[in-house]
């Protein structure tokens, strides 16, 4: 059995209903837990287990009734496994992500980091440095390591860090679905595939004006029109239920800026697999958000990245298509870089063409990795 974490999952795509045979071998079984608690009762536990981190005191954790549980499934379970994910151990610095981890550690249970990103370490406060602290230990304890960019992977060698290479788990399927009835209604027509990404939810772009950041995005929306005037521009929101980072809302702020037919602003009610059909159907993508370039990836469509922190420009030195990409981390800072990054883009329209080379390299590489990963633990 498997005991799975996943918090702050951006796509749990290993634990998807077509996968889930991949963790299955030789009559194991992976099981998978959902608790729901009341409000109150998450609220005791959540300061529990991030207080007792900061503090390095882990005694209440074995009296809190919460802990408790998931002590009794760790207890069961041959392995823990944290899949995929973000950089939740880094730049987020993320206490509730790094609960389950120092868990598993204290209980001495075999635990598998498995595709993530991890990194930077702040030192600036005592918190930070107490997070960087617990994070090494972690990392210097995982049974398994794998990484899915090459800018974790400096990292991890930096620190001395054993890995596996990797890249993300979505390179592990190749799905089929039926397009959703907004694109059928197309009626064939030729249509782009646009993902924004609001930004200011980040730590690196608090200080950024929210309106600064749609006028860039609606500069790119205007060069696509220019190039393309026959594309319709379908935008396909990939997080929900959030205040901050709801793309959904941000699809619709730009719609209605712009009031033009052309746009589609897609339902967020869609899987993966469904998301994957409808960029495989594409012209191109143009993403703000890692999964969209990872789905561009998978299913052979060209795409521009706007790479906002390390894990898409990782992704893409690993794979050599950084010449697919705009580093825009630090473009909001005056007007002239933002329009050098307009221009850029401009550019590279009518340069995109698919890379069935990198698809192939991406999936040979992620399979290896799980190979790898049943090996080492028997599976």
């Amino acid at each position: 059995q498997f005991a799975i974490d996943s918090q702050q999952v951006e796509y749990i795509h290993l634990l998807n209903r077509e996968s889930t045979h991949n963790f299955i071998r030789n009559n194991k079984v992976a099981k998978f837990v959902f608790s729901r608690w009341k409000k109150m009762q998450y609220k005791r536990f959540y300061h529990v287990a991030t207080s007792a981190l900061q503090k390095d005191n882990y005694n209440l954790w074995d009296l809190q009734p919460v802990v408790k549980q998931i002590q009794k499934y760790y207890h069961e379970a041959d392995m823990i496994v944290c899949a995929p994910g973000g950089i939740c151990m880094g730049g987020f610095q993320n206490w509730y992500h790094l609960f389950y981890l120092k868990l598993a550690q204290r209980m001495n249970k075999p635990l598998a980091y498995y595709g993530r990103s991890f990194g930077p370490f702040p030192t600036e406060t005592t918190l930070n440095r107490q997070f960087k602290k617990l994070s090494l230990e972690l990392l210097h304890y995982f049974t398994f390591n794998s990484i899915r960019d090459k800018k974790t992977e400096a990292l991890a060698q930096e620190l001395s860090i054993d890995y596996v290479p990797t890249l993300d788990s979505a390179f592990l399927d190749t799905p089929q679905a039926e397009l959703p009835k907004e694109i059928v209604r197309l009626n064939g027509a030729p249509y782009m595939v646009f993902v924004p990404n609001l930004l200011t939810w980040h730590y690196a772009y608090k200080d950024v004006d929210k309106k600064t950041i749609l006028s860039f995005y609606n500069q790119l929306a205007d060069s696509i029109v220019e190039k393309y005037p026959d594309y319709h521009l379908v935008m396909l929101p990939q997080t929900f239920n959030s205040a901050e980072s709801n793309d959904i809302l941000l699809f619709q702020e730009i719609a209605n800026i712009r009031k033009d037919t052309r746009i589609v602003v897609m339902p967020d009610c869609y899987s993966s697999d469904i998301q994957q059909r409808i960029i495989h159907d594409a012209k191109f993508v143009v993403g703000a958000r890692y999964h969209s370039i990872v789905f561009s990836i998978n299913q052979a469509v060209p795409f521009i990245a706007l790479s906002y922190e390390h894990k898409i420009t990782g992704l893409l030195q690993t794979l050599g298509k950084e010449d697919c990409m705009i580093d825009i981390t630090e473009i909001f800072k005056s007007e002239d870089t933002i329009q050098h990054a307009v221009s850029t883009f401009k550019q590279m329209l009518p340069e995109l063409k698919a890379d069935v080379t990198a698809q192939i390299e991406a999936k040979e590489r992620t399979y290896e990795c799980f190979k790898q990963f049943i090996k080492r633990n028997n599976l």
